[in-house]
């Protein structure tokens, strides 16, 4: 007697066992997730994973989990360099440098250093950078857990510099970055005195950061000396800034990302 089958059942919402539909699926699963940096602005999305290591960890650290909510602003950063305080004296943060600086405020809420108002203090929450500008962060005497106050936003500066008798005109951005030795003492070519000779000897960024100098010979043993500081030309402001998306979590903490950190954050509609 041989046995009759009945054909299997499949409820609605079940997953079918058909490898086109099975595939069909994985693709319409696959088209829902995508990098952040193609996704739709002020729109909610939901975090899925960084494929970058480091950026998971810091993201981890700062309280984005998979599934969280998140969006990414439409609005652009409102770049400007800092002075701000830190355990080894005053420092000039260039606007992106600011940004990447996740404080954890005295009264429990969380901002860049960028968003920061003068007087408001806080402990570092966290980095959102690579390890390049890390270090150089280290120098500064900015790291995890140091405390950090707010002294004044800067307006946007050009600083006219001599090398090897020519001049060269950098912006506020740029001389924050350099470090260096003048007169026996460390420092950052923005806080240093104008007519002294000024040794540099570290680049304080990543890769990205370091190629900005390489058209003007800027590197560690190179000799320069501060001519003068001057207000920055109508016509070129905005000039030299590094682009910056913003992500905001859920709890209202902005995070401003490169765009290699937007195309390594995967997010789904």
């Amino acid at each position: 007697m041989a046995w009759k089958t009945t054909p299997a059942i499949r409820r609605p919402g079940m997953p079918s066992n058909n490898p086109l539909a099975m595939e069909n699926q994985a693709m319409k699963d696959m088209k829902m997730i995508q990098p952040l940096s193609e996704a739709p602005y002020d729109t909610p999305l939901a975090y899925q994973q960084a494929t970058h290591a480091s950026l998971a960890r810091r993201l981890q650290g700062l309280g984005i989990e998979k599934g969280d909510l998140v969006t990414r602003m439409s609005e652009g950063e409102n770049a400007s360099s800092v002075r701000v305080k830190t355990p080894v004296g005053e420092a000039v943060l260039a606007a992106g440098m600011a940004a990447k600086i996740i404080i954890h405020h005295d009264d429990g809420h969380k901002t860049p250093v960028s968003e920061m108002q003068a007087g408001e203090e806080g402990h570092v929450e966290g980095l959102v950078c690579g390890p390049g500008l890390e270090k150089g962060l280290e120098k500064l005497g900015i790291r995890e857990n140091t405390r950090i106050t707010m002294l004044r936003r800067l307006p946007s500066m050009d600083y006219i510099v001599l090398k090897q008798g020519l001049r060269l005109i950098l912006t506020d951005g740029q001389a924050a970055k350099i470090w260096g030795t003048s007169q026996g003492r460390e420092m950052q070519l923005a806080v240093a005195g104008g007519g002294v000779p000024f040794e540099v000897t570290k680049l304080l960024g990543g890769m990205g950061a370091t190629a900005t100098f390489q058209q003007n010979d800027i590197a560690p043993g190179v000799m320069l000396q501060l001519e003068s500081v001057r207000p920055v030309p109508r016509t070129t402001k905005g000039r030299g800034v590094e682009k910056l998306g913003v992500l905001q979590a859920q709890s209202g903490l902005r995070l401003y990302l490169r765009p290699d950190m937007e195309a390594a954050i995967l997010v789904s509609v």
